[in-house]
Order: structure tokens, then C-alpha cells, then sequence
């Protein structure tokens, strides 16, 4: 009986992302603007500093993501950085992604990339 609990714990711990049994740390979370479909990518972090930019590496592709607004809700700081329908497109397209903040390396899954922005329609081109 032990053996068969041992075993249940080990699959849980390698089907279940790393990042849901790490406290404290920053989470990524993927939208679109309800008013004109304009893709966004929060970081929440407890205290953390918000900075201006972030850069986004998608299989050795670095490009960098505008500040757009930050707020604070109870005690975790939230920053939405703007994300270009072509920045975006390339997101979808990659095979990894990653957000690069100093002294920060945060991983997006694909899954995640393209749940949150394959279905939605393309926002104007400038």
C-alpha cells in the first residue's frame, strides 16, 4: 500500500507544472483586451519592483514588451505589458517561450500561449 501512494505522489508531482507547488514566485497570465482584442501578458508578484520593459525569448528571439499599467491589489503588485499582434503571432508559432525580467527567468507553456490567444481575432495592423 505504500508503494502504490509513493508511486501517486510521484505521477501528481511530474503531470502537475512545477510552478503550482512554488510559493512567492511571479505568475504569468495571458489575456485580450475586451474593447478592441489587444493581447496583453500580466506578471503578479508579491513586492516585486515593476519595470518599465520586459523582454520575451521564443526559441532564441528576443523582443521586448512595453509597460503599459501596473496596480496594486491586497498585497501583489500586477503589470500588464502590451503584446504586438506580431510579437504575439511568434509567441504562438514557438516552441518555448520565456519572460526575462532582471534576476528572473519565467517559463510560458506553450499550452498557455495557445489557449489564451490562438482563437482570437487579430487586432488592426498599424
Amino acid at each position: 500500500m505504500k508503494s502504490l501512494v509513493a508511486l501517486l505522489a510521484l505521477v501528481i508531482v511530474s503531470v502537475v507544472p512545477s510552478g503550482v507547488f512554488a510559493a512567492g514566485g511571479p505568475r504569468v497570465v495571458l489575456g485580450v483586451e475586451a474593447s478592441g482584442s489587444q493581447r496583453y501578458l500580466q506578471i503578479t508578484d508579491r513586492g516585486g519592483p515593476v519595470y518599465p520593459s520586459a523582454d520575451v525569448t521564443c526559441d532564441g528571439n528576443r523582443r521586448t514588451l512595453m509597460l503599459t499599467r501596473s496596480s496594486q491589489v491586497a498585497d501583489k503588485i500586477v503589470a500588464t505589458y502590451v503584446v504586438s499582434p506580431k510579437i504575439s503571432d511568434a509567441m504562438i508559432k514557438s516552441a518555448e517561450c520565456r519572460v526575462l525580467l532582471p534576476g528572473r527567468d519565467i517559463g510560458i507553456s506553450r499550452q498557455q500561449i495557445r489557449a489564451a490567444w490562438s482563437s482570437t481575432p487579430r487586432a488592426q495592423k498599424r
